[in-house]
């Protein structure tokens, strides 16, 4: 599999000045410009953040025009732990320069996922302090555990409709993870599907705004 060496992607920066950061983290099979396009929804609230929307770093397996994190489409769960690791590595690069470009601090940043990018938070979540995780239609996915996990604030939203990744996935990311971080709430749609609605933005951005 094809895999970038560094991450790249959409910006929007802040036209004021950037106390942090936030970091979208996009679906299996999209790229960047779908995630980045939440920040407008966000930035009159958030005022002083700037938003990165990376692409991930292979070419997608069933879809050439897009991206992925790691290959998900195994039985072989081995791959699976391998490719998040190095999807992890890149990331955490990745995020540590823009902080760098900056000048902030390590932790002054959030991270937020639809799906497969919210496998990747989720992974991220229990290695590496940050303000907070927001992640949509995701999973936690089970895995060797670092020898010191790292407590985060975290919001799972979730469509009671989705296909793609079940809403059992957020019951069970809670259970798992719940000794393993702050605080972690969670917000279910009886009507949406793989798919992430207005409320599920302004809870999002509320999110952000509790924890500036």
């Amino acid at each position: 599999m094809n895999m970038q060496e560094k991450l790249l992607g959409p910006v929007n920066q802040s036209k004021n000045l950037t106390k942090n950061l936030v970091f979208f983290l996009h679906g299996w099979g999209s790229d960047g410009n779908d995630l980045i396009q939440i920040s407008h929804h966000w930035e009159n609230e958030l005022n002083n953040i700037s938003f990165f929307a990376p692409d991930g770093p292979e070419v997608c397996s069933e879809n050439p025009s897009g991206k992925q994190w790691f290959n998900i489409f195994t039985e072989d769960k081995k791959e699976i732990s391998k490719g998040l690791e190095k999807a992890y590595i890149l990331l955490n690069e990745y995020i540590n320069s823009q902080l760098s470009n900056y000048n902030l601090g390590k932790e002054d940043f959030f991270l937020v996922g639809f799906s497969q990018g919210t496998m990747l938070s989720l992974f991220t979540s229990i290695r590496k302090k940050c303000k907070g995780i927001i992640g949509y239609s995701g999973a936690f996915l089970d895995g060797e555990l670092p020898e010191n996990i790292i407590k985060n604030d975290i919001l799972l939203i979730h469509g009671e409709l989705d296909s793609v990744v079940p809403i059992i996935k957020m019951e069970e990311a809670k259970k798992k993870l719940g000794n393993m971080c702050n605080t972690i709430q969670t917000k279910s749609y009886s009507d949406l599907e793989h798919s992430i609605n207005e409320d599920g933005l302004i809870l999002g951005c509320d999110f952000i705004k509790k924890r500036l």
